[in-house]
């Protein structure tokens, strides 16, 4: 059955996207250990002088071909931690984005598979012009008036399974309201370098895909994953620690990633489970 093999490329990727998450961060964390060992064995006056690598980029004039060397600014034991720490959080944006358009081809395939064979589960789109076709090419990109993949897939989920609709809004509608996030991230990552230079403008927009869900607490939610820097608002997916509380354990940490790659999974299931119920209904 389509479904089951497209759930389980799905949960190849992500679950690939997750080993690829953990070792960057040893990898990462094992760079700034080495960072500062290194700057602990440099004499006290090192301070004093302007120490720590540049560099540098060239480029040629495609007329002249004269050649331009800019040449960067030192970069200290700080800034290059920082460095360090933006690295990491950059790679783990683009493993964010990547299992994010490994849940919208799967939305994608499995709804466009409903179509073919005639599932209930399938709404009709405008100037639909294939009428009888086995062909899943024919229905895949659906176009709806005000919505586009996959938000149009999903509404039809929502309209026409009940399975779908009930289990989706349990935990105040948990999935939706994170899967938005996610989608609204991978945009920015894509697009504006994983920043986010108009909250209000986002906020606009997660209000018109989350119609019909409680806004209460939204905004507050976005923002936290959200940090000041260079002027604007960058996306943070980095691990924090735990707060410290009843049978916490000492130094543990949220693993943001992990969570996000879970959410889409578990949404994922929970389509492959209404199109089964679906079919099973017929």
């Amino acid at each position: 059955m389509v479904v089951h093999a497209e759930f389980q490329k799905l949960l190849e990727k992500i679950t690939h996207a997750d080993v690829y998450k953990r070792v960057t961060a040893d990898i990462f964390h094992e760079r700034e250990v080495s960072l500062i060992r290194q700057h602990e064995q440099l004499p006290e006056w090192i301070e004093k002088e302007e120490h720590g690598p540049y560099y540098f980029v060239r480029y040629s004039s495609p007329s002249t071909l004269k050649e331009v060397t800019i040449k960067t600014k030192t970069y200290k034991l700080d800034d290059q931690i920082e460095l360090n720490t933006l690295h990491k959080l950059k790679t783990y944006q683009w493993l964010l984005a990547d299992a994010y358009e490994a849940f919208e081809d799967f939305v994608e395939t499995v709804y466009a598979d409903c179509g073919v064979r005639g599932s209930n589960l399938w709404v009709r789109p405008e100037g639909w012009r294939h009428e009888g076709s086995k062909k899943l090419s024919d229905y895949l990109k659906p176009r709806r008036k005000g919505s586009s993949t996959p938000y149009v897939q999903l509404n039809a989920f929502r309209e026409r399974s009940e399975h779908f609709r009930t289990h989706e809004a349990k935990d105040d509608s948990k999935y939706r309201v994170v899967f938005v996030l996610i989608e609204k991230f991978r945009h920015l990552i894509v697009h504006e370098g994983g920043y986010c230079t108009n909250f209000e403008s986002l906020m606009k927009k997660v209000q018109r895909d989350l119609s019909g869900v409680s806004f209460k607490g939204v905004r507050s939610y976005f923002d936290a994953y959200l940090i000041p820097h260079r002027g604007a608002k960058l996306i943070d997916l980095l691990e924090y620690p735990a707060e410290a509380g009843p049978g916490s354990v000492i130094g543990a940490y949220h693993d943001t990633m992990s969570y996000f790659f879970n959410v889409l999974i578990e949404y994922a299931l929970l389509i492959k489970e209404s199109i089964e119920f679906d079919d099973k209904a017929l």
